[in-house]
Order: structure tokens, then sequence, then C-alpha cells
């Protein structure tokens, strides 16, 4: 099969231009569905725990968590969409299907072994929770899990829908069915709370919603992009890249294992040496968390197919440079998105928490103490989410053990420091165990960058954080100002107007101060683009051109094998004719 090469200049133009596009789209989409998550956080969290009581929210907390700790991708995904990249930048679609079906027969072989994992959960429960809930209350844990379990054991092999889309760079579309699934559990919560369905019928519906997402993933897959998923296709690999594959997927397995291990066990811990409502507590922290790392991390599977990219073209140096380059810009941007997300929670975060739980806090007051845990436990993100460029390289380069020994090792010290903290300050040590294995975490993980990738921590640093520091400086303390002697009583008043001081201070410092002429311009551009506005401004002193209208590279690999055939053809009907004339 012809292979296009990555080394054309125009197949990469054509390649960066939509990329750069379907980035744009997928980032509109991505924070319009999170803003509808957020919706959900503020007016569906404190409706479902009104409706069922915090001791049933808390048990629909563990039931997700702890089956979710069982069914996960184990390390596959990661696999899928780093390989997928590599293959696609090669061009071969053949190859591409071929890969695919082989995850897919893997993730329904183990999807087998779900089953007795659900199996043994449903019945292990009502003796590891017998100290913290009452039998009734089991017995609704029980058929939560089941619940649950069975959309997990529907959900796991298809996750292999998503990836195909990520890696393929079409963003929008990923993000427009999380859009819809949010869209249909709003809607569907809102009537079982009014219908008085209770936990059992919440969660149903929330397994429903996600069902409709995976179906709209596996249409799009199948009949826009072409991408066919047959099991019983061969993978078309050597020995040596299948057990390199097998390698990668172990590790891959390890970092899926210990980096959901944190959120998923730690409310059990709870449920086992503290009490219901810490769990609760719990769980209302580990919702904004969610929504605070969404923000953030929502561009990061966007980069994944670009560093391929990288990776497949230039000499050691050149790809070293374009890395740093690559990083310090998006970084920047992620940073700006994060920023403003934490330092704005740390401006307006305690009396947001006011008037969300103003029923709960009645009944119970330490609920207020979940602004310190959130922001003990988001400060990481700061750092975390910039730095997600670079962590894709380190899987597309292979470098994916070093990342798995050091999330060994954070597991092991976020574990043992939560059942000891956790049984003695309850959500609040389970908080404080999370901070400090992030801490060492982020600083393992800057060691290896440099040490595996070349990459120059301290430029990254300065090419991020330097100039955004002033801009958080002038902004955050604006907005402190006004926390302390902005005359309003009324809670809500004094949250969004604090809340819209401090955006946009931010937004206006961001602009003219951490965003130099030339960033502006850049972003200025996409902009343009996305809205088909042909004009452009100077980027780096010159003025871009509009281009025009790029195929796919599908398309192109078509059309190279059609004039091929067509070339071939020719030559054969030259040779009859030889022949011909040889027999004249």
């Amino acid at each position: 099969m012809s292979k296009l090469k990555i080394s054309d200049e125009t197949n990469i133009a054509r390649i960066e231009h939509k990329s750069k596009k379907n980035m744009a789209i997928g980032t509109i989409v991505g924070y319009l569905a999170i803003l509808v998550s957020i919706a959900h956080g503020l007016i569906l969290t404190p409706m479902i725990m009104n409706s069922v009581g915090v001791d049933n929210y808390g048990l629909y907390g563990i039931a997700t968590t702890l089956t979710a700790l069982f069914l996960m991708d184990f390390g596959l995904n990661t696999t899928t969409e780093t390989y997928l990249a590599k293959l696609r930048a090669s061009g071969n679609k053949d190859k591409v299907q071929r890969f695919l079906a082989t995850i897919f027969r893997i993730y329904l072989l183990l999807s087998i072994a779900f089953v007795i994992i659900i199996s043994a959960l449903y019945f292990l429960s009502p003796i590891i929770y017998r100290s913290s809930y009452t039998p009734e209350q089991i017995s609704t844990l029980q058929i939560l899990i089941i619940i649950v379990g069975g959309y997990s054991l529907v959900s796991f092999p298809t996750n292999t829908f998503s990836s195909v889309i990520t890696t393929y760079e079409k963003f929008g579309f990923n993000k427009f069915a999380d859009l819809i699934q949010k869209l249909i559990y709003f809607g569907l919560t809102i009537a079982c709370i009014k219908l008085n369905w209770g936990i059992i019928g919440i969660t149903a519906v929330n397994a429903g919603s996600g069902i409709v997402a995976i179906i709209m993933r596996f249409f799009f897959m199948r009949y826009y992009l072409g991408v066919k998923l047959d099991p019983r296709l061969k993978m078309d690999a050597s020995k040596k890249e299948i057990r390199s594959i097998l390698m990668f997927s172990a590790w891959g397995l390890v970092i899926a294992i210990l980096s959901r291990l944190v959120y998923n066990i730690t409310p059990s811990i709870l449920g086992m040496v503290s009490s219901s409502d810490q769990v609760s507590m719990f769980m209302l922290v580990n919702t904004i968390e969610g929504y605070v790392y969404m923000f953030g991390a929502m561009t990061g599977t966007f980069f994944m197919a670009k560093v391929a990219r990288l990776e497949a073209s230039g000499t050691p140096e050149e790809k070293r440079e374009k890395l740093q380059s690559l990083a310090g810009r998006i970084g920047k941007l992620q940073f700006f998105v994060i920023a403003l997300i934490i330092f704005g929670f740390a401006t307006v975060g305690q009396e947001f928490i006011s008037f969300w739980l103003r029923d709960t806090l009645v009944d119970y007051p330490e609920f207020a103490n979940i602004y310190w845990c959130i922001l003990a436990i988001c400060a990481y993100e700061l750092v975390r989410i910039p730095e997600l460029p670079i962590y894709n390289a380190m899987l597309t380069e292979g470098h994916i053990r070093p990342l798995a020994i050091i999330t060994i090792i954070k597991a092991i010290i976020n574990v043992g420091l939560s059942f000891v903290l956790s049984s003695y300050y309850g959500a609040i040590g389970a908080c404080a165990a999370i901070a400090a294995a992030r801490i060492i975490d982020v600083t393992l993980n800057n060691f290896v960058y440099n040490k595996y990738l070349g990459i120059s921590i301290s430029r990254f640093f300065k090419d991020v954080y330097l100039r955004g520091l002033v801009t958080i400086v002038i902004s955050f303390g604006l907005g402190l100002a006004c926390h302390f002697f902005m005359p309003i009583e009324n809670i809500i008043g004094k949250f969004m107007v604090n809340g819209i001081i401090f955006v946009i201070t931010y937004i206006f410092c961001t602009l003219f101060i951490t965003f130099n002429k030339n960033e502006r311009h850049y972003y200025l551009n996409i902009f343009f683009e996305i809205l088909h506005i042909k004009k452009r401004v100077e980027v780096d002193g010159v003025v871009p051109e509009v281009p025009d209208k790029f195929p796919e590279i599908e398309d192109l690999q078509k059309q190279e094998e059609s004039n091929e055939e067509n070339a071939s053809k020719e030559s054969i009907e030259e040779e009859k004719k030889e022949e011909n004339n040889g027999q004249d």
C-alpha cells in the first residue's frame, strides 16, 4: 500500500492547518460541555443530596468510584491513542484498522474477567461496609453496583471509539457527544427527582445517557471517518512490534490503575475508617476538583497526534527544539485557563460554597472546609496541566516506564497517608494525603522530562509562568481586596460582583501582560479561520496567507492510489500494444 510521507512539506501544511482548526472547534465545544457539567454541580448536586439524603449520596459515590476502580481501560486507551497517532502519521489506514481490531478483541476478553469482579463486589459489600451503613443501605448499594457495573461493561470495550476520534483530531465531535450526554442526564435527573425515583433512578438515567454518547461515537467513527471495527482482522505487525505494544500496555495498565486509585479508593477508605458524612464531604471536593481538571485538561489529548508528527520528522535536535517551543506556547495557554479557574475559586470560593450548600451546611457546618480541601489538591494542576504536551511526548516516544514508576510512588504515599490521616481528620485528612503525594509526583515528573526528552524545565517555567505570575498577583490581589472590603451583605451579590471584577481584571492583564503581541495575533488568526474570515494579522513580522481548503490525508492517499492504478493500467496497455506491434 502506498504511504504518504510525513516529511512532505505540502502534506504537513495540510495536516497542521486542519489540526489547528479542529483543536479550536473542539476547545469551544468542550468548554461548553464543561459549563453544562458545572450547571450539574450547581443545580443537581444539592437537589440530589436534599432528595435522597447525605447517606444515600455517599452510597452513590462509593458505587461509582469502586466499580470504576476495577472497570478501567487497563492502559489500553493510552496505548490506542499513542499507536494510532503514529500509524495515522504514516498514512497507512489498513494498519490503523488492523491495530484497532486487535485492541478491541483485548477489551472484549477483559470484559469477561470484569463480570467476575462485579459479582465479587456485589457479594462482598455487606462485609466491607457493615460498620458504616445499615443493611437497608447496603442493599441499595448492591443495586447501584449492578447498574454502574453493567454500564461500565458496555462502555469499557467502546473506549476505542473515543480514541479513534481523538487520533483523527475530530475533537469537536467527541466533545459534542459529551455535551449531548450531559444535557440528557441533566433533564432526566430532574425528572427522577420530581417523580421521587430515588438514587437508583438517578443512577440508571446516568448510565442511559452514557450509552447514547457511545452510539453517537460509533456511527461517527464508522460512517464519517470510514474506520471499520472488524475484530476478525489480524494485526499486521512483527513479533517485536507486538511485544513492544504489550509492554507499553502493561506500563499503561499500572498508570491507569494507580491514577484512578486515588479518587476511586478514597471514598472506600473513608467508609472504612471514618463515617458516611465524611464520604459525602469528600465527594463534594471530588466534584469540584473534577471540574477544575476538566477545564485545564480538556485540550490535553488534542496534542497527541501533533507530537507524533514532531517525532516523525527532523533530527533529534530539531525535534527537541520544536517540542520545547510547542510545550511553552501551549503550556502558557493551558496555564491561562487553569489559573483563571483556581485563583477565581480562591477569590469567591467561600461565597460559592455558602449558597451552593446552603441547606446542607445547616446540618453539616464542617462541610464549609471543602474550600481549603479543594485549593490544597487543585494547586497541583497549575503545573500538571501546562505540562500535558510534554507528558504526551513521553508517551509517543515510548518513555512510559518512568512515568509508571512515579505513579507507583505517588499511589503508595497517597494510600498510606490516607489511612492514617483519614482516621483522625476524615475528608480533610484524605485531601491532605492527596496534596502531599501530588507534590512528590510533579517534582519527579519534571526530573524525568529533562532526562528522557532533553526538555529544559527552567526555560519551560520561564516561558509559561514568568509573565503569568504578574497577572495573578494583580488580579488575585484585587479579588482579595474586594472579598474583604466590598460592602455587600448578600452572598450571591458579593459572589457575582467579586467574580466579575476578578475575571475582567485577569483577562485584561493576560492579553496585555501574559501574552505578547505575536501570541495575541496567533490566536486571533485561528479565531478568524473558525469564522471563515479571510483577514489575517501579522505574526513574527509576517502576515499569514489564507489557505485554500485542504483535503483529508486519507483522501490524498486514495487519490495517490488511484493515480498509481491508472498508471499501472496505462503501462499494461502499452505493453499489449508493443506485443501486438511485435506480432505484426
